[in-house]
């Protein structure tokens, strides 16, 4: 076996889990994986906006940071990628996080975009109701046909729901992209190794990470061929490679 050279601490995207990480483990032998329920944050009902998920999120993270001395990399997805972004300290030194790779990943709408913030949360809504209320097939079938899917593979799974209808409900209305700070300046700020990933098929989110990369955002940005929206499972092969290449630079400039 080998011996593990650094931590992914992940998180998963929104109707996923911690379990969808596992098929990437054997693309990435030398990591130690510490994927975290995204859904035990939300499950409390104490989370109701976007500060407080930070702060939830970031102390599970330093949590997550207390086993040993390996360099620990956080690896968002989607859902994933935007909640981190709300985590205050990881940006910064001092965090203990050697850096922050974002896949799939939303800024959040501009400010000035009251229409689209406004929409966003009324489609949000829409969607919270439907988890409390629609049969599963229906909700798995109306989630896969969204366009942003349009060039992604489908997962297979199980018919059931990855977390109680409740706490899936409140995190689309607490964490809609509709009340999501814009997150651009943050970037611009950002102070540690970064890493930025979009499937090459999925033409809405090259489109937000060459904005970003144009915009001076002081990331490593980078294109996955053959994948849409579900990078890392559209590619796992390419995907580990490159997140490997970027990792090794980060260690050795440390």
């Amino acid at each position: 076996m080998t011996a593990p050279r650094y931590r992914l601490i992940a998180l998963h995207g929104f109707l996923g889990s911690a379990a969808d990480w596992d098929v990437l483990k054997v693309e990435l032998p030398e990591a130690a994986w510490e994927a975290i329920d995204l859904w035990e944050i939300f499950s409390s009902g104490h989370v109701g906006d976007w500060e407080a998920i930070g702060d939830a999120l970031g102390r599970r993270i330093q949590s997550a940071l207390a086993h040993d001395s390996l360099p620990s990399f956080v690896l968002g997805y989607s859902f994933g990628g935007r909640l981190a972004l709300a985590v205050p300290a990881l940006p910064y030194a001092g965090s203990g996080i050697a850096g922050t790779c974002l896949i799939s990943c939303h800024p959040g709408l501009p400010d000035g975009d009251e229409g689209g913030r406004a929409a966003r949360r009324e489609a949000d809504g829409a969607w919270a109701q439907l988890f409390i209320d629609a049969p599963v097939a229906r909700i798995w079938k109306e989630w896969d046909a969204q366009p942003v899917f349009a060039t992604t593979g489908v997962p297979e799974r199980e018919n059931r729901l990855p977390a109680p209808r409740a706490a899936l409900a409140r995190a689309m209305r607490v964490a809609s992209l509709g009340s999501q700070p814009d997150r651009r300046p943050l970037l611009l700020g950002w102070q540690r190794p970064l890493l930025w990933m979009a499937g090459d098929r999925d033409a809405k989110f090259c489109a937000l990470s060459e904005a970003l990369r144009q915009g001076g955002a002081p990331a490593t940005f980078s294109r996955c061929e053959h994948a849409g929206h579900r990078v890392p499972w559209d590619n796992p092969v390419l995907f580990a490679r490159t997140l490997t290449r970027w990792i090794d630079g980060v260690i050795a400039g440390e």
